[in-house]
């Protein structure tokens, strides 16, 4: 029997400001063309490698940067290198080791961007994909032309379920940069992306405290506005357990869907499968929330 293999794909919601035009494929283009990797965490570094603006499929390149000028250790003297054997090191200067590559898929209408953060037993994770978002959308060539571009991990709904139903809740946290309201509900939405727009603000947050030993009772407003935390930023949360105050956070819950694969099936299919099924997702959640303010 074939070995099965595990893929996951997640999501980042890409937010243009209204004041300049929605152009997502430039702006995922702009970025390639940038040729520019972004450390994510110590020496892990990720780019934008390839996209095609015409089937808005792309590859992001994970891969190590080291210093070859640095101490060497000599695994059979077990001990540091000697300059003799350390001269023998040749690795040309354009090439960078342990690569890892992964699909992705920019869905215009949704501004989401779905990639694969899991597949052939290497992870691409979702503080990796926002630490490389929030570097490379700083750059002055960028924000001229698309302003000033919010990215943030999709969080999983269910987890905004689970923390607003903790029981002896004590603390409720939004935070929320600015938000695209044309994919979620307008009465919320669209006041926030507002509100910060007047101020020149880009991150908006809320807070809702309690010392009633009952516990929060969220009502739907409340609920509402965990969802859009959830597609534009994080919610916090703190609930007694056991009589100490606990807390929880959507921040490393992004919404998720995987499957397994065998060897003799296309990984680029399977993962063209889960991305779509993850964006009926997106779409559902935010039809939802514009039926709602209906």
């Amino acid at each position: 029997m074939a070995r099965k293999s595990k893929i996951e794909v997640s999501a980042v919601n890409l937010r243009i400001p209204a004041e300049k035009e929605r152009d997502y494929a430039g702006l995922i283009e702009a970025l390639r063309q940038q040729r520019r990797g972004v450390r994510v965490y110590g020496h892990t570094y990720v780019a934008i490698s390839h996209f095609d603006p015409k089937s808005l499929e792309g590859i992001i390149s994970k891969y190590t940067e080291i210093d070859i000028d640095g101490e060497w250790f000599d695994l059979d003297d077990f001990d540091a290198a000697t300059e003799n054997k350390v001269g023998e090191i040749n690795i040309p200067k354009n090439l960078r080791p342990n690569l890892s590559q992964y699909y992705f898929e920019l869905n215009e209408e949704e501004h989401v961007l779905v990639y694969s953060s899991y597949s052939e037993s290497k992870s691409l994770s979702a503080r990796s994909m926002e630490n490389y978002f929030q570097e490379v959308l700083d750059a002055s060539a960028i924000k001229n032309k698309f302003g000033s571009v919010q990215a943030d991990v999709v969080k999983n709904y269910s987890e905004v379920e689970k923390i607003m139903a903790l029981p002896k809740l004590r603390e409720l946290r939004f935070s929320i940069r600015r938000p695209n309201s044309d994919g979620l509900g307008k009465d919320l939405a669209e006041r926030i992306e507002e509100r910060l727009k007047e101020q020149d603000g880009d991150e908006y947050q809320e807070a809702i405290k309690t010392s009633s030993s009952k516990g929060l009772k969220p009502n739907e407003r409340t609920k509402q506005l965990g969802y859009v935390a959830a597609e534009n930023g994080e919610l916090e949360a703190k609930s007694l357990v056991n009589g100490v105050l606990t807390p929880h956070t959507t921040e490393n819950a992004p919404l998720v869907e995987q499957e397994t694969y065998t060897k003799d099936e296309s990984e680029k299919i399977k993962f063209g499968v889960l991305a779509k099924r993850l964006i009926n997702r997106i779409k559902k959640m935010r039809a939802s929330l514009r039926n709602d303010d209906q």
